[in-house]
């Protein structure tokens, strides 16, 4: 498949080409493959089945991409813990919610609650805190849920969360999360394109490498729009180091000048 007709499955379901350039081989494939299962000789033929729920679902969860680590982008992590927690944890006394809306294969809601268990270490008592790890992609969803990963997905781990946080495999194959790890955390199959937010107030949403990266500007802004009025006021919205909102707000202001951690005001 050339790039031309690549673009026009792109087109066709509001995906960004810019968004795609660097991964766009082993998309492809896969769509290639899809192709060649459904019977479809030519782009056309393939667009034309797109009518099917099943099969459009299908292709979708083909077109997503997931490419992360543990603490990715480690600067946000340590304003995390340094400046934005504390002052939650002094704002919120009971409960915390957090989304992660796709959350991909788990790593950035493990690193959240590694984060927050660390700074009990440091505050003491802290709220209870709740996390809403949602994603399109049911395989992808399934294997966070199970929080098992081979040694070359451990980057951003040191050995001492190694010991703290996760249980190595008697054939030394593999890490698993560490039960108490994954408590209070809620694993949810949602599509941010096709549905609402989910009806809660958050005051930490990640949104992080995914809508304002593979989706069209028009579709970023309805979906961004609609996740700000989930957002507490004071609450915080993160976006890849990358990335940038795709809407003029006053209601959203860059963090102490970062540009991709907004308080809502």
């Amino acid at each position: 498949m050339d790039d031309d007709k690549f673009r026009v499955i792109l087109d066709r379901l509001g995906l960004s080409w810019r968004g795609y350039v660097k991964v766009r081989k082993g998309v492809k494939r896969r769509i290639v493959h899809h192709m060649q299962e459904l019977g479809c000789r030519t782009v056309e033929d393939y667009i034309g089945v797109f009518g099917e729920p099943r099969i459009l679902r299908e292709v979708e969860c083909l077109m997503t991409v997931s490419i992360s680590h543990f603490f990715r982008d480690y600067s946000l992590w340590r304003v995390l813990c340094e400046e934005i927690l504390p002052d939650i944890v002094y704002r919120c006394r009971e409960v915390v919610h957090v989304w992660s809306a796709g959350c991909a294969l788990g790593q950035e809601v493990y690193s959240f609650a590694m984060l927050w268990d660390r700074l009990r270490g440091k505050i003491g008592v802290l709220p209870e805190r709740q996390i809403l790890a949602t994603d399109v992609h049911p395989e992808y969803l399934d294997k966070a849920m199970k929080g098992i990963y081979g040694k070359s997905g451990m980057k951003g781990i040191t050995e001492e969360m190694k010991a703290t946080y996760f249980i190595l495999s008697e054939n030394l194959s593999h890490y698993r999360v560490a039960d108490f790890l994954k408590a209070n955390i809620e694993w949810q199959i949602h599509d941010l394109v096709k549905q609402s937010p989910p009806a809660r107030v958050f005051q930490v949403v990640f949104l992080r490498n995914n809508l304002l990266t593979y989706y069209r500007k028009e579709i970023q802004e309805a979906v961004c729009l609609q996740i700000m009025n989930c957002l507490e006021r004071g609450g915080f919205l993160i976006i890849g180091s990358h990335e940038k909102l795709p809407v003029q707000t006053h209601t959203l202001l860059p963090f102490k000048k970062s540009s991709y951690i907004f308080q809502k005001i």
